[in-house]
């Protein structure tokens, strides 16, 4: 399920996770996001030098556009209508009795319907289960925050109770799959990819007493491998080579030209991979070992690196473990290589 927009509210409890979400989004997000959020004057000012996104104050009459984060002044609420342009409701959302995140999330289910993404970072008190139950009714998409990631777990609980969500959520599992979102597969599908995904990250890091590592996906057309699990790296590393081509000279872009498991032991002895040294240190290793993930069918469909702090050379036992999470990644991989299908 592909989507025209991304709608998120965030009472005053779940601010901080909509900063996080915002911040981890890519500049070129292909759909606008709107916000229903509580805060004051200055939020809209704090999240503008946090995301890449273009950050704009809702006007009457507004035309939505994809790669903008609209947010209303304080005491009113956006409303979405009629050729995706933006009213205002004259009350916000401190005002909980008039049901400003119902009346938002209604405008958006009757304009967008199943092309709607509602993502819930905090409900008010006797507020957005009609809203949320009317995105569903239409087809559209709600997550709601988990209770690892809330800061006071029941914000969105009416919500859940209402059976008007699909998937509880982490914002970082959000942000994540908005990111890796570039195959046929839905959001839905995106984000518990990544979690099977990163649990096997997790286990190759463990085995390799590493910190450092990350899952690459191939894309559609082949060409590109795009990083749809991370850990240990710093953010602008992550955007700066979040797709590798195949032509490129990084440990996973040789992978997917060989189809077969490369290793460098020591990047700064490695004179092709002048490109990436900088990044390197940045990040703080020194070797690299990237594994080829195959689909049930034997295509190639995504390569999985660890990242080493001192020169390293790979152990038997080691590659023993990396071909078996290996294995263990090709359901999914070739879940997402069909597009979600099976």
């Amino acid at each position: 399920m592909r989507y025209d927009i991304v709608a998120i509210v965030a009472a005053a409890r779940g601010v901080m996770p909509m900063r996080r979400l915002l911040e981890r989004l890519p500049a070129d997000l292909a759909v606008p996001v709107v916000c229903l959020a509580e805060g004051n004057a200055t939020l809209p000012v704090q999240i503008a030098a946090e995301t890449r996104l273009d950050l704009r104050t809702v006007h009457p009459g507004d035309r939505i556009e994809a790669g903008c984060v609209y947010f209303a002044p304080p005491g009113t609420t956006p409303l979405v209508v009629e050729d995706r342009a933006i009213t205002l409701a004259p009350y916000g959302p401190e005002s909980a009795a008039l049901q400003p995140q119902d009346h938002f999330l209604g405008s958006i289910a009757a304009q967008y319907g199943a092309r709607a993404l509602v993502v819930v970072l905090g409900n008010f008190d006797g507020d957005g289960v009609a809203g949320a139950r009317a995105i569903k009714e239409r087809g559209g998409t709600v997550l709601v925050l988990d209770r690892g990631t809330a800061a006071h777990w029941g914000m969105a609980e009416p919500i859940i109770r209402a059976g008007a969500c699909d998937r509880v959520l982490g914002a970082e599992d959000v942000a994540e799959a908005l990111r890796a979102w570039f195959t046929p597969c839905s959001i839905l599908e995106c984000a518990e990819l990544q979690f099977r995904l990163g649990e096997l990250l997790d286990e190759a890091l463990r085995f390799c007493e590493t910190r450092l590592g990350n899952v690459r996906l191939l894309d559609p057309g082949g060409d590109g491998l795009h990083i749809v699990v991370h850990r240990g790296f710093d953010r602008r590393v992550v955007d700066r080579f979040a797709i590798v081509r195949r032509e490129q000279e990084s440990a996973s872009a040789r992978a997917l030209r060989l189809h077969s498991r490369v290793v460098i032991e020591d990047v700064e002895g490695d004179p092709q991979y002048a490109s990436y040294i900088e990044a390197a240190r940045v990040s703080g290793y020194r070797a690299v070992q990237s594994t080829p993930l195959f689909a049930a069918n034997a295509r190639m469909a995504g390569v999985l690196s660890t990242h080493f702090m001192t020169p390293h050379r790979l152990g038997p036992e080691e590659a023993r473990m990396l071909d078996e999470v290996a294995r263990s990644a090709a359901p999914y991989v070739t879940r997402f290589q069909e597009g979600g299908g099976g």
